[in-house]
């Protein structure tokens, strides 16, 4: 039998240091703006996204599309971890899509999600502990 004072702490992830609340894990839908194409800085944004899951902040990420045969881009999706929405626009914001002007930062659609289920896809450059279940 347990006594009090003996009970397991919960484990805490922290977004950033300088805010001490639980983090949450929020789906993140984020469009491109009108007439915009990411082809040629694709590269370079996919550089960021392994780091950014072995840090433990992506959960999941892709595109979006316009058309069924995802053929004409439409923005990019998330699932992340962070402390607050704020968290989460610092963090679209350190993005080429971003800084180059192709995320229509201003509409972003931000919700808290509770994911019942996860299986994985593999990515070049996160590593193997990130995809056990």
């Amino acid at each position: 039998m347990f006594k009090s004072n003996t009970l397991l702490k919960p484990t805490i992830r922290y977004f950033s240091s300088s805010l001490r609340t639980m983090s949450i894990e929020y789906n993140v839908i984020i469009f491109d703006k009108p007439n915009t194409d990411r082809t040629e800085i694709r590269p370079q944004h996919f550089k960021g996204i392994a780091p950014t899951v072995n840090s433990g902040i992506v959960k999941s990420a892709g595109a979006i599309y316009h058309d069924d045969a995802k053929t004409k881009f439409a923005g990019s999706t998330f699932h992340l971890v962070a402390d607050s929405r704020e968290d989460v626009i610092a963090f679209l914001k350190k993005d080429v899509y971003y800084s180059t002007g192709i995320w229509d930062i201003e509409n972003v659609i931000i919700n808290p999600v509770g994911i019942v289920v996860r299986l994985p896809k593999k990515l070049d450059g996160v590593e193997d502990e990130f995809y056990k279940l």
